[in-house]
């Protein structure tokens, strides 16, 4: 009788190992989780405060003669800017590519960068062109008559600049995976 019972025991042993070793890799996978999202949520407040840096670069001139033109006459100065704040606040070396490595792995690619100018009912929209490095003015749209969305779909109410950038990221177990981050700012909200 004492044999099954040491038997019972082993099994018992086995069985709680088993389960605490489950648990480690439960909690393992929520604290990467957690991380993961903490760094995104860091990227694209990165993102949102070199968008709000653009801002400086609005026409004063254009501002001083018109109360309420708000617009980016310079979007050359202004793509410029982001790029700046871009690199500084992703902690990026010249060539964009990661200086910390924990999160962000290779290089980060600016994929769009738009200026909406706002001026009464009319929307100039700037695109910057990646394979071109200018910009190109697409259309002047009125609001009256069609709504302006932005790429994420948001309303153009007031000046505005879309961008979005991608990146790898570092996965568990070696992993990477391509992300996109897109922002649209307002100045004005």
């Amino acid at each position: 009788m004492q044999i099954s019972k040491l038997k019972g025991d082993a099994s018992i042993a086995v069985l709680s190992l088993f389960t605490v070793i489950l648990m480690g890799l439960c909690l393992e996978f929520v604290f990467f989780h957690k991380l993961i999202m903490k760094e995104a949520e860091g990227v694209q407040d990165d993102v949102i405060l070199s968008n709000l840096a653009v801002y400086k670069d609005v026409d004063m001139e254009a501002l001083s003669f018109k109360e309420g033109c708000l617009k980016i006459s310079d979007y050359n100065a202004a793509f410029k800017t982001f790029k700046d704040h871009l690199q500084k606040n992703m902690r990026l070396d010249n060539n964009f590519n990661s200086l910390n490595g924990q999160f962000i792995e290779g290089n980060v690619t600016i994929d769009e960068f738009t200026i909406y100018n706002v001026e009464n009912n009319y929307v100039e929209i700037l695109t910057y062109s990646r394979e071109n490095n200018e910009f190109t003015r697409r259309e002047i749209k009125n609001r009256s008559i069609n709504v302006v969305k932005t790429t994420d779909n948001v309303v153009v109410k007031n000046t505005s600049v879309h961008a979005a950038i991608s990146y790898d990221v570092r996965l568990l177990f070696g992993q990477k995976k391509r992300v996109m981050t897109s922002v649209d700012t307002d100045v004005v909200n």
